[in-house]
């Protein structure tokens, strides 16, 4: 499996059970994607502008791809991290925080060191849902890195200010205040945050990163809301893929499950990809009992699939897992296969590319070439596998031969039952 940087607009995960809080790394996605009990929220990929004098492909440090959020609810911490898609605090891309690349000083831009000057970042809480944030996490751009915490502030405006114009108070503990290509994210635990903020079963938020005099680039933000909710419909103890031959298995298991009535399996292609329901599985409705569920994935796109599970109770409350991650290397397109080999007649046959809808032929055959099953069947364009069921079959060596009729191709290849 590998970890990823999410950059999806503002979709909110809700994670179940707390385990380990996260161990900072400086690498936000990373720190907090296995981390059970984390909440993130997505952000668009590649929304800060910049001017035509940029280098190609460059990638502002104010851009926020994701927030990530874990509450120690023991210790009453609250633990955030800020994924970038460049180096936070680099402007202009050009890898250093702390320098100006020659394009951005000839058009009047700086890019100021550690934060200083007018360079900014603000996470804000809105205490009360009133629309005026009142609790503010950060550097405003009139100090630098030095001053970074937490400050109270009552206004009449519903963004985060240019500036502070109280005195810190709380604390708040940064990972690091250096930022560079090991370390390019924001992390940091605010300590004893039930003083500051009123409810964290529902408080609005926003995230602004940017500066003032970095010429013609751009600034971020990123609203949305909060919840940490103590009692949850379903407890998951586990959530986990494998590959299975050309499908991925999902299996996740649930210690207690209340007024649970399903659900939804959810799949991301790609990193740019909005999650899309593909299952659905009926749940438990209450038991304290374990369960166990296990979901197959036919048709998974090569590279990683990024999954997670929606479960909805009888009331229609909606609750996510947090997500994870799967690899799938795939065939290469030009054979079919069979899984499991050996097996008692229930199979899967590994597709080869279907590049498009397709009528096909489906013949098994015995050691001898005797056909004892035969069907034909539409093949949808990316599907991976096809099951076949012929349970009971005796033991012994067969044949599985596919034959599609939008290529005129055939394929064939044995497996043994046992």
């Amino acid at each position: 499996m590998r970890i990823f940087t999410i950059m999806l607009i503002l979709a909110l995960t809700f994670c179940y059970g707390h385990a380990q809080s996260p161990t900072f790394t400086g690498n936000a996605a990373a720190d907090f994607l296995n981390t059970p009990g984390h909440q993130f929220f997505l952000d668009f990929a590649d929304d800060v502008g910049l001017p035509g004098a940029a280098p190609n492909n460059t990638v502002s440090g104010w851009d926020i791809r994701s927030a990530f959020f874990y509450y120690d609810d023991v210790a009453d911490d609250l633990y955030v991290g800020i994924d970038f898609g460049g180096i936070f605090g680099d402007a202009e891309g050009n890898g250093d925080p702390s320098s100006s690349a020659s394009w951005l000083n000839a058009l009047d831009g700086i890019d100021h060191p550690s934060l200083s000057n007018t360079e900014g970042f603000v996470l804000a809480f809105d205490n009360g849902g009133d629309g005026d944030y009142d609790t503010y996490v950060g550097v405003s751009r009139m100090d630098d890195i030095t001053k970074f915490g937490l400050y109270q502030f009552t206004s009449n405006i519903n963004v985060a200010p240019n500036q502070f114009p109280v005195t810190a108070t709380g604390s708040v503990a940064l990972h690091s205040d250096i930022f560079n290509e090991d370390k390019p994210d924001l992390e940091f635990v605010i300590q004893d945050i039930s003083n500051h903020v009123d409810e964290l079963c529902g408080v609005d938020f926003t995230i602004f990163a940017g500066s003032y005099e970095d010429g013609p680039i751009g600034e971020d933000h990123l609203y949305s809301r909060l919840n940490f909710c103590g009692s949850l419909p379903v407890t998951f103890t586990d959530f986990g893929s494998s590959t299975k031959g050309r499908r991925v298995q999902l299996d996740w298991n649930l210690a207690t499950e209340i007024n649970n009535d399903y659900f939804e399996i959810q799949h991301a292609a790609d990193a740019n990809s909005a999650f899309k329901t593909i299952g659905r599985i009926d749940g438990g409705g209450t038991t304290s009992a374990p369960t166990a569920y296990t979901f197959y994935h036919d048709t998974p796109v090569k590279g990683n699939n990024y999954y997670r599970i929606k479960q909805v109770d009888f009331d229609g409350i909606v609750w996510y897992s947090w997500v994870i991650i799967e690899e799938y290397e795939g065939g290469d397109g030009s054979t079919i296969e069979v899984y499991p080999n050996p097996n008692k007649g229930e199979f899967m046959l590994g597709l080869p590319t279907i590049v498009a809808d397709t009528e096909a032929f489906i013949r098994i055959m015995d050691a001898t070439g005797k056909t004892i099953m035969e069907e034909t069947t539409t093949l949808r364009s990316g599907l991976t596998s096809y099951a076949i069921n012929m349970k009971g079959l005796p033991e012994g060596y067969y044949y599985a031969s596919l034959a599609l009729h939008i290529t005129g191709s055939t394929y064939n290849k044995g497996f043994f039952v046992r």
